[in-house]
């Protein structure tokens, strides 16, 4: 990631954007930030994600207090990468000193080889590891970070073998290969991967396989085995319950572990993955932003707008202060956000400060290791 400041060769030049409602004379200290998000996807789950960004971005600029900050919002619905660097050139020409968005991986590399020539930093919200290093920085929670936090929790509780049972998707592929390398980084053994038909709810074989597994390594090192279950929703209740009432083991004797697509509370009352965890920000200060978001759209935020609060409040915070560096961005004690404490790598993924919460046997969950305060100095 470049260091350098960005370039001012647009935002000073008359071809950039003056909004209407301030007088030119007084819109010399403005700071632009172009938003690219897929606003008109025909996807109604896509659309609404991308309106609750937008709503929160605006939420953080008037937290901030951020007055000299305009946005710039662009659609980026387009799968053409010439479309959307297109796009990205224009809010650039237009004078954008940061770039937040866009939301699908195969998009970030045309926006940012455009934002790199003026050094303006992006912030984007794929979960595509495959965007990693491409000169942009992820803000979304992704799978390499839930993986590391949920395996080096259970590791300190005692696991030493770890199985899986997942999806045979893009998504599943990238968590086995997040677990082997977590796993072996703390002596553990991968003992188990088995794949299923995605949405397949019932993947009998499979879940057979696994279960027997993890009965066995049981008896060899009891109290010692973990499987994790990578997937969300009504799949993730259906196999869980299949794999509970194949394997002839207890919460106790196996622990259970997911990812963040088991943060949903229809998930929480689902009696075969009682006594589960897995990893999430701090619910504290998420739903403080939740009821906020609630208060002012009189609708519940959509899963991504919280991380589009936090991009939108360091995007204008940086902007205000005129350092939108990548010595400032990457800088080591991190940011603090409503989805809690996360810092940038050089490369552009995020390290987030997660807490472990378990299943409880009433339904609902309870925080069991809390997200670290402050990282490493020098980690």
């Amino acid at each position: 990631m470049p260091s350098e400041p960005v370039s001012d060769r647009y935002a000073d030049s008359r071809s950039a954007y003056f909004p209407r409602h301030i007088p030119r004379n007084e819109a010399q200290n403005i700071k632009r930030v172009a938003v690219l998000l897929p606003f008109n996807s025909t996807n109604a789950d896509v659309q609404r994600q991308s309106k609750g960004i937008y709503n929160a971005i605006q939420m953080a600029l008037f937290q901030v207090g951020a007055r000299d900050v305009i946005l710039m919002p662009r659609d980026a619905t387009s799968a053409d990468p010439q479309v959307i660097q297109g796009i990205a050139e224009d809010a650039v020409k237009d004078g954008a000193v940061a770039i937040i968005g866009p939301v699908f991986a195969q998009q970030v590399p045309a926006v940012a080889a455009k934002a790199a020539e003026v050094n303006a930093p992006v912030l984007a919200f794929s979960t595509d590891v495959s965007a990693f290093g491409q000169g942009a920085y992820l803000v979304s929670l992704t799978p390499s970070s839930e993986i590391e936090r949920i395996v080096d929790w259970a590791a300190k509780d005692g696991v030493t073998r770890f199985a899986m049972l997942g999806p045979d998707n893009a998504s599943g592929r990238t968590i086995e290969q997040a677990l082997r390398q977590e796993v072996a980084e703390r002596g553990g053994q991968v003992v188990s991967v088995e794949y299923y038909t995605p949405g397949n709810a019932s993947p009998q074989e499979q879940a057979r396989r696994t279960a027997q597994v993890i009965e066995a390594e049981n008896r060899s090192y009891p109290n010692k085995v973990a499987v994790l279950i990578p997937e969300s929703g009504v799949q993730l209740r259906s196999v869980g319950s299949l794999l509970r009432a194949i394997a002839n083991v207890t919460p106790r004797e196996v622990r259970f572990l997911g990812t963040g697509q088991w943060n949903d509370s229809d998930i929480w009352r689902e009696p075969s993955l009682y006594g589960g965890a897995f990893p999430a920000p701090n619910p504290t200060e998420l739903q403080d932003f939740e009821k906020r978001y609630q208060a002012i759209y009189g609708e519940a935020a959509p899963r991504l707008a919280s991380f589009g609060y936090d991009a939108g409040a360091l995007a204008a915070t940086l902007a205000a202060n005129e350092r939108l560096d990548a010595a400032m961005i990457q800088r080591p004690q991190g940011w603090s956000g409503v989805n809690g404490l996360f810092r940038f790598n050089p490369d552009g993924s995020v390290e987030r400060a997660l807490a472990i919460m378990q299943l409880q046997n009433q339904g609902g969950v309870k925080i069991i290791s809390p997200p670290i305060q402050a990282f490493a100095a020098g980690s």
